[in-house]
């Protein structure tokens, strides 16, 4: 079973994915995107999470996507979270999107 991280140990994490917010319990991305990149982003944000056997919760909104991720399992941030993190962030900048 994956460890849950402590609150300092996702903290030191943070510094190195820009735009990601979190804590112990959840890490989210928000985005601005329009309608057709924002299908675009989420079949390949899915398809790199197929992958990892580790699936986000991709919220869509009025020109947004927000991508949550943390471990049901144990209930916040681990390890797994940060590569599917990081993998999201390289999936965005392979696209150009800026955040």
């Amino acid at each position: 079973m994956p460890t849950r991280l402590d609150t300092a140990e996702v903290a030191d994490t943070l510094v190195s994915l820009p735009g990601w917010l979190g804590d112990a319990d959840r890490l989210q991305l928000e985005i601005m995107v329009d309608g057709d990149e924002a299908d675009a982003i989420s079949t390949e944000v899915m398809r790199a999470a197929d992958e990892m056997d580790h699936h986000p919760t991709i919220d869509r909104g009025p020109g947004t996507l927000t991508f949550t991720v943390w471990t049901h399992s144990v209930g916040g941030v681990t390890d797994l979270d940060i590569t599917l993190a990081r993998r999201i962030s390289q999936l965005l900048q392979s696209a150009g999107v800026s955040y």
